[in-house]
Order: C-alpha cells, then structure tokens, then sequence
C-alpha cells in the first residue's frame, strides 16, 4: 500500500473512534490502537497527557520509549511543550515525532512516534497528517469537557 493510501486509511480510522467512545481515556486509548494496527515492530506511539507538574503516559502501542511520568524540565516533551509545534528528530535509526495539543492556551498533552528509518521513512506528507491528527485531538477533546466561557 503507497503511503498517500495508507493515511487516507489511518486518517478515517481515526475519524470514526470518536463515535465509537465514551469518555477521554477510551478516546486516546482508541486513537493509539488505531495507529498500532498500521505500525511495524520497535514503531511506537503515545499520547502522554499533562499533569500538574509531570507528563503521564495514558496510552501507548509498541514499546514504550519514554518513561511512563516524567517531570516538566526533564526531557523532550518539555522542550516541545516551549516551542508549541511539531518536532521531528532523527537518533540512532529512530525517527521521532513530538506534537503537542491544546485546549485554547493550555497544554493537554502530547502525542508521540518512534519509527525506525529501516522500516518507514517520514515525509512531509506525515508531518501534515500528524497534525491533522493533533487537531482532531483538541476539537474532540472539547466534546468532553466543554468550554465554559
């Protein structure tokens, strides 16, 4: 499957799991399995959802890269969390993916890929994709817990 066929794929897969779920867990917890079911061995994917003063992993597929709470200061999802985009980095034969999402200003989390190169090599094409994802994530979240103001 080409890769243009692959994320039309993903991309409604992931457009159906918000009718198919009725609380946040489950909603993250179902975009992360979605993903899984398109991703080879040692590809991972997270989504590390933000807590007072740490990250939190609430859902994950593949191996778990990252530890499972991490402290603000003390890794990459801070430093993704300063500069509010996308991060692509390349280590090791790991490509890795960090996006935050918001609500409005505040952080709720961030969704996280480690892809092998050997395996997959990450495209401009993906990049558009995650973030279309990212923002899926943010209006759906409001679904949940709506806004008061």
């Amino acid at each position: 499957m080409n890769k243009s066929n692959l994320l039309d794929e993903l991309r409604l897969e992931i457009g159906l799991v918000r009718e198919q779920v009725q609380t946040l867990s489950s909603f993250y917890i179902g975009i992360i399995k979605k993903f899984g079911n398109f991703m080879n061995d040692n590809s991972s994917v997270s989504i590390y959802e933000t807590k007072e003063t740490f990250f939190h992993l609430k859902a994950c597929s593949g191996p778990s890269y990252l530890n499972t709470t991490i402290p603000f200061g003390e890794s990459v999802l801070s430093l993704v969390a300063i500069r509010g985009r996308l991060v692509f980095q390349v280590e090791n034969e790991m490509q890795k993916l960090y996006l935050p999402f918001y609500k409005e200003h505040h952080l709720l989390g961030l969704i996280v890929f480690h892809l092998p190169t050997k395996s997959y090599q990450v495209t401009e094409e993906d990049f558009i994709f995650i973030r279309e994802v990212g923002r899926f994530i943010e209006v759906q979240h409001e679904t949940f817990y709506p806004s008061t103001y």
